[in-house]
């Protein structure tokens, strides 16, 4: 069921401890998911909107079009983006400083030459767990973007946005921030073509 409302009770808790909440969630979402910023995008969905009720699906489909067209780490992203909704500029601090915590710490002490640990990564029963995770993982987001579809695609016009992002990017290689551009002025041209319609209209009346 989607969830388009939001819990304000959050907003009672000290600042710090919504600090303290946003650090750990974001530190246990890196530590524990496999499989780049789009697997850590639909873990934070579930987090911060289906568990805690923090965002509604709108949010995260606004988390995904400002992260998608700005430059940086989606990871990184996603955490200032959640951070700064839920207690602004110290909150994005907080939930980025959880996201890179756990890959900083692991590359440092491979870099530090724990062997262990090396040899730990290298065994074939972890390359053969993280293959199964990274297919678990593209089930997650799967199931993330058959819900943002819901929200986003409200029109044929979506809908076929959709499909030529969709063809292009899959088929064509082309480059997902090709496409943005694209879609941008897509909507824009659209939007131009519909209100000249709509004043057309009402002038015949």
């Amino acid at each position: 069921m989607e969830n388009n409302t939001v819990n304000r009770t959050y907003l009672e808790i000290p600042a710090w401890k919504r600090d303290t909440a946003l650090f750990w969630a974001y530190f246990k979402i890196a530590a524990l998911v496999v499989g780049g910023g789009y697997a850590i995008l639909a873990a934070a969905q579930r987090e911060f909107v289906t568990r805690r009720q923090w965002l509604t699906e709108d949010d995260v489909v606004e988390m995904v079009t400002i992260t998608q067209t700005v430059p940086g780490i989606i990871a990184c992203n996603t955490a200032a983006y959640i951070g700064w909704k839920i207690d602004g500029w110290r909150g994005a601090v907080s939930a980025v400083l959880g996201a890179i915590f756990p890959s900083f710490v692991i590359i440092l002490l491979i870099a530090t030459g724990m062997s262990a640990l090396s040899d730990f990564f290298s065994a074939p029963a972890t390359r053969g767990a993280f293959t199964a995770v990274t297919s678990a993982v593209a089930a997650m987001v799967a199931v993330t973007g058959m819900k943002m579809r819901k929200k986003t695609i409200k029109n044929l016009d979506g809908a076929i946005i959709a499909l030529i992002c969709f063809s292009a990017i899959t088929f064509f290689r082309l480059s997902p921030p090709v496409m943005i551009i694209f879609a941008v002025v897509a909507g824009i041209v659209l939007e131009s073509v519909y209100r000249r319609k709509s004043k057309t209209g009402e002038s015949d009346k």
